[in-house]
């Protein structure tokens, strides 16, 4: 990376036109993306009931991909309109047709609501595209008077498809207005404030072709979009704004475009450059549970950061190189420079008491973490929520909810699998099954062969074939629960709950089932418990599992990378500390807000998706703000200017960031999907509390307390690497080595005077603190 800056700078033009001809292939891939993405991925693959899924699909050869046309009424019967849309949705690809003369808990009781199961041989993602088709169709064929909403699994994907595609572009079109407003009162200049945002969309356009690639070789959910917008347009424009802004700090000092290039890179773009590796870490670290959801946004998350990396420090640099002086074009009247300790002075008391503030502060945060203790953990599997409430689909699954119940719909299923002439031992099972599931309170009705209310020796002959005795609709209800075909017996026990799928109540049967099932098994028969409730169960169970791996592999590493960039060991477990405070105060605050609104439990994805995603970019704050600190202190100033001098340099930087940070993350807020919504709104909280608590009042006590301590043995130099002075805490100016550096490169360049004037300012600068901060 360091030799593409440095070619960025010597030959400016041949780096934006090779960013050029990278952004003309990716635009016409990117526009290819959204139809290469999938939807759901909230699943765990390797889990008990997608293994019990399949066997159930192969052995009654149930069609893997369904739609429900759901018919209904206000004032009239719909069954005599069955027959019409029957045929109004029989096409290529349907492998099944049922309705309620199959299934007759499927009409309600006074007739005016039911549904037809469509089956369909086709892949989710064909029968996804049939779905407008199918629902226009079945509308035309009823005529008026019957209502038609179109559900089921590839209905819901269809619809998180298109309202994903309304999210991002509403996000954006509210973030960008805020962004532009921020960026201008952060630079007040027209061309400062263009340049990052421009960066920014180059950052999506090729994140998006990129992940066209992506998804051809592997399964990328809708969130890939979401993530990709929601990091890149903060990550894109806070790394550029960082290197925008000290490059003209740079010019403004007397340097030449060269020399303010390279004082950049080496200060700022060492930052960026590790900010970026601590994000691109702990997103990483969504590969860990490997289900689609998490791949997705690990894969959105890294791609776009790298991405940002590589725009910020090869064709920024170009970028500014080219324009030079022209930065400031459409400037306003230049402000008074802030001096060191503008906007500190009414709250200077915070630092003369800093361990009081701080035990302050750390009881708030204690206390605003405790509700995270108290989170419902749970992802929605047989239910419609994460969609807006006018939703077809989703408006289509709560009619059947409130006049059939989903319970019929979603049973949990325990599949017995054995070898072929296991089958007494395998209906000896089924008997101690259905008889250990009836007795739990929480089980409204079973279902298995042996509760057909057919004669025992009846039910043998039927096992091996012989359904001749059997009544035709009992033949039909046989043939759909005991499957013999010569290799193995399958046969599944059907457990209707008391309560709606996705409830905890239903959880709980799922537990206590899996719990008893093994025992209650003869030798040779295997079971497995399956259906909408235990996928649900499998889920959240793979993410229980995956979060002490996850926050491990998160927080070594971005230890290991800290060391590097600080070269300290007490600043990267301060960071971490700080980073673990953030995001258990943001997951409390998530919590109190789910407890005083909705009540609903909260996505299971989203306390891993917060920790990954706000462990990675609170790290920019941290890495920006103790850098320059350091820097000061390499300058020769004492422990409290540097501590003081480098918070002052950098508020109004950080401040700016972060409120682009929250703009981006909030605009997000108004997302109609659930899962979006939620991790929009708990980042905004999360940003809020870590630039304007942890960084402006956590971190600067905390390191005023431990002293100089913190940044080693040795005075660091201004470029991270510990330097050899020997200038102690006292009067700034005494650091020989950084002064002599900063006017070696000076005269280097024929401006000793400018360098030795930039310098004395310095000191002027940074020794106001310490008497303005302790004034009082």
């Amino acid at each position: 990376m360091k030799k593409l800056a440095r070619l960025a700078v010597e030959r400016p033009k041949l780096m934006v036109a090779l960013w050029l001809i990278v952004i003309a292939l990716s635009v016409p891939f990117a526009a290819q993306l959204d139809g290469a993405l999938k939807a759901g991925g909230f699943s765990d693959p390797r889990g008990e009931a997608a293994i019990g899924q399949e066997v159930v699909e192969d052995a009654f050869r149930e069609a893997p991909n369904s739609l429900l046309v759901v018919l209904s009424s206000t004032d009239r019967e719909v069954s005599g309109a069955v027959d019409t849309a029957r045929a109004a949705v029989d096409r290529p690809g349907v492998a099944q047709l049922t309705d309620y003369r199959d299934n007759p808990a499927w009409l309600s009781a006074d007739g005016r609501t039911t549904f037809i199961q469509v089956g369909f041989t086709s892949s989710n993602t064909e029968v996804q595209n049939l779905v407008p088709d199918l629902r226009e169709d079945v509308a035309a064929a009823v005529g008026d008077g019957v209502d038609i909403n179109v559900t089921g699994a590839p209905a819901l994907d269809y619809a998180l498809n298109v309202q994903s595609k309304e999210d991002v572009l509403r996000a954006e079109m509210i973030a960008f207005p805020v962004l532009f407003v921020v960026l201008f009162l952060v630079f007040r200049s027209v061309a400062a404030m263009l340049v990052p945002l421009v960066l920014a969309g180059v950052t999506l356009a090729v994140t998006s072709g990129l992940g066209y690639f992506v998804a051809r070789g592997t399964d990328l959910s809708i969130l890939y979009t979401n993530i990709v917008s929601m990091i890149g347009l903060a990550v894109a424009v806070d790394y550029s704004l960082f290197i925008v802004k000290r490059f003209r700090e740079e010019l403004a000092e007397g340097r030449t475009v060269p020399m303010a290039l390279e004082r950049t890179l080496t200060t700022v773009g060492h930052s960026v450059m590790f900010s970026g590796l601590a994000v691109v870490v702990a997103l990483s670290a969504l590969f860990i549970p490997r289900a689609m959801s998490f791949t997705s946004i690990a894969f959105g998350g890294v791609m776009v950061t790298l991405v940002a990396m590589a725009v910020s420090l090869t064709l920024l640099p170009a970028v500014l190189s080219l324009l030079g002086h022209r930065i400031n074009w459409g400037s306003l009247r230049s402000r008074r420079v802030r001096t060191a300790t503008t906007g500190y002075r009414s709250t200077s008391v915070v630092y003369r008491r800093a361990g009081v503030v701080l035990a302050a502060l750390v009881i708030a945060f204690v206390a605003l973490g405790l509700p995270a203790t108290q989170l419902n953990l749970q992802v929605p599997v047989a239910s419609a929520d994460i969609l807006p409430e006018d939703d077809d689909a989703r408006q289509g699954i709560e009619k059947i909810q409130e006049e059939l119940g989903l319970r019929e719909m979603f049973p949990i299923q325990v599949v017995l699998t054995a070898e072929p002439g296991q089958t007494s031992a395998v209906l000896d099972s089924v008997d101690r099954i259905v008889d250990q599931a009836s007795d739990d309170e929480r089980t409204a009705d079973v279902r298995a062969v042996t509760t057909l209310g057919l004669a025992p020796d009846v039910v043998r002959q039927a096992t091996v074939g012989d359904t001749a005795g059997l009544p035709a609709e009992a033949a039909t209800v046989f043939g759909a629960l005991w499957v013999d075909d010569g290799e193995r017996i399958v046969t599944r026990v059907l457990v209707i709950a008391n309560d709606d799928p996705d409830t905890t109540e239903a959880h709980e049967l799922v537990e206590n089932l899996r719990a008893t099932t093994d025992s209650l098994a003869g030798d040779g028969v295997d079971v497995r418990v399956t259906g909408a409730t235990a996928t649900g169960a499998d889920f959240d169970d793979l993410v229980t599992r995956s979060i002490p791996i996850v926050v491990g592999a998160v927080t070594l590493v971005t230890f290991l990378i800290l060391i590097l960039a600080f070269r300290s060991v007490i600043l990267p477990l301060l960071a971490l500390a700080f980073n673990a405070a953030v995001v258990c105060a943001s997951l409390g605050a998530l919590a109190l807000l789910s407890r005083f609104t909705s009540g609903d439990t909260i996505n299971s994805v989203t306390p891993l998706m917060l920790f990954a995603v706000m462990f990675g970019l609170s790290m920019d704050y941290m890495v920006i703000m103790i850098s320059r600190m350091r820097e000061t202190y390499a300058e020769g100033y004492s422990h409290r200017e540097a501590v003081l001098g480098g918070l002052a340099r950098t508020a109004g930087m950080v401040n700016g960031a972060a409120v682009i940070m929250v703009a981006v993350f909030a605009s997000f807020g108004s997302a109609e999907i659930s899962i979006v919504r939620e991790l929009g709104i708990t980042l905004a909280i999360a940003v809020v509390l870590d630039a304007m608590v942890v960084r402006r009042l956590v971190m600067p006590t905390t390191l005023l307390l431990l002293g100089d301590r913190v940044w080693g043995r040795r005075r660091p130099s201004p470029t991270g690497d510990t330097g050899q002075s020997s200038a102690h805490d006292g009067e700034p100016g005494q650091s020989d080595g950084a002064v002599q550096s900063d006017g070696g490169a000076a005269q280097s360049e024929g401006g000793a005077d400018a360098a030795a004037a930039t310098t004395t300012g310095k000191a002027e600068e940074v020794s106001g603190v310490l008497a303005d901060a302790t004034r009082r």
